[in-house]
């Protein structure tokens, strides 16, 4: 997987086309849920590897920058918001508990690349198989293999449906901004 993210285009998004990695359209990593604008977490998280201990899904692990960051092939492969990593934290890197109870846990939506093996005429729908939010859906027609699609309003950003992708053409994006300080 690569370590960088390929800038998108909205044509790009539209179309399906991605890189095969997990990650915001920024430069790094996804941020464990809850965090803070990407300039405060960034000051306020010490990489003492607090939360990627408290994780009961595994998927936390402290990145090359020395900040907490989010790997949905590792440990549990989903994020069940359960907010362990934002309770132990000492720093003042995530939402208040009193926010956290009103704010969704961050803005990331599954996207469907171009690598599904759909596009290349392969029956695979592991995607929809892991997606316990039912935001999956495939799409029938005559004659051709049923292609995936998103629907960005069911999805939560677990990142359940990433891992079991065999081509590893599931990204998670950032729908809208990371929570305001």
């Amino acid at each position: 997987m690569a370590a960088h993210e390929t800038a998108r285009s909205r044509r790009a998004f539209l179309t399906g086309q991605s890189v095969a990695t997990i990650a915001t359209a920024k430069s790094h990593a996804p941020r464990p849920p809850w965090t803070l604008p990407e300039s405060t977490f960034a000051a306020a998280c010490t990489g003492c590897g607090e939360c990627v201990t408290a994780c009961p899904e595994g998927i936390l692990y402290i990145d090359d920058g020395k900040l907490a960051a989010v790997d949905f092939r590792r440990g549990g492969n989903q994020c069940s918001f359960c907010g362990a990593c934002a309770e132990i934290c000492a720093e003042p890197a995530f939402l208040a508990a009193t926010m956290r109870e009103v704010e969704a846990p961050w803005h990331l939506r599954a996207m469907i690349g171009a690598a599904c093996l759909t596009h290349s005429g392969v029956m695979c729908q592991s995607c929809k198989d892991a997606c316990g939010d039912g935001a999956i859906r495939f799409a029938y027609g005559a004659s051709r293999i049923p292609q995936p699609a998103v629907d960005l309003a069911r999805c939560t950003g677990c990142g359940a449906c990433a891992a079991p992708c065999p081509a590893e053409a599931i990204t998670l994006f950032e729908l809208e901004p990371t929570h305001a300080s």
